[in-house]
C-alpha cells in the first residue's frame, strides 16, 4: 500500500507542477494578447490555446486536488451519522467514484485514440487533439487511482475516519 501511495503521490506532484507551469503560460499568454491587441495585432489562436490548456491543468490538478482533501464537498448529514455510518458512506462514495473516473479515463482514452487515427487538428492554429485528450483521461486515472487509495485506506488504517 504504501509503494502505490508513494508512485501516486510522485505522479501526483508531476502532474501538479506541469498544471502550474501551463498556468503561467496562460497568464502569459493572456498578458501578451491583452498589450498586443492594443498595437491592433493580437495573438492568433489565443481561445484556442486557452481552451486546451485549461483542459489540460483541470484534469492534472484533479489527483492532487483529492489527495490534499481540497475538492468540495458538504456534509450536513453525513456528519451527523455514527463513525460506522460515515466509513460505509465514503467507502460507497469513493468506490463508485473510482469507478466512474477508470471509466471516464477509459471513454477519453479511447477517443483520443480516434482523434489520432482521423488525424483531427484545431480549427484556427491546425494543433492535433491527441495529445490533450492523453493527458485528459491520464488526469482522470489520476484520481481515479487517489480515490482508490482513499478507500483502500478507510478500511486499513486504524485512525480512518
Amino acid at each position: 500500500m504504501e509503494t502505490i501511495e508513494k508512485i501516486s503521490d510522485i505522479l501526483n506532484r508531476c502532474a501538479g507542477i506541469i498544471a502550474g507551469t501551463i498556468l503561467v503560460f496562460m497568464i502569459l499568454l493572456t498578458m501578451g494578447n491583452i498589450v498586443l491587441r492594443r498595437v491592433w495585432v493580437p495573438i492568433r489562436g489565443t481561445y484556442e490555446i486557452m481552451g486546451f490548456a485549461g483542459a489540460v491543468i483541470t484534469a492534472l490538478a484533479m489527483g492532487l486536488t483529492q489527495k490534499k482533501r481540497e475538492h468540495i464537498h458538504v456534509d450536513i448529514l453525513v456528519s451527523r451519522f455514527p463513525r460506522r455510518v460515515k466509513t460505509a458512506v465514503f467507502a460507497v462514495n469513493n468506490g463508485l467514484c473510482t469507478i466512474f473516473f477508470l471509466v471516464a479515463a477509459w471513454f477519453v482514452g479511447r477517443r483520443g485514440m480516434t482523434l489520432l487515427e482521423t488525424g483531427e487538428v484545431s480549427e484556427t492554429l491546425r494543433m492535433v487533439y491527441y495529445p490533450f485528450a492523453f493527458v485528459v483521461a491520464f488526469g482522470c486515472f489520476l484520481l481515479a487511482a487517489m480515490l482508490f487509495i482513499d478507500l483502500l485506506k478507510l478500511f486499513f488504517q486504524k485512525d480512518s475516519k
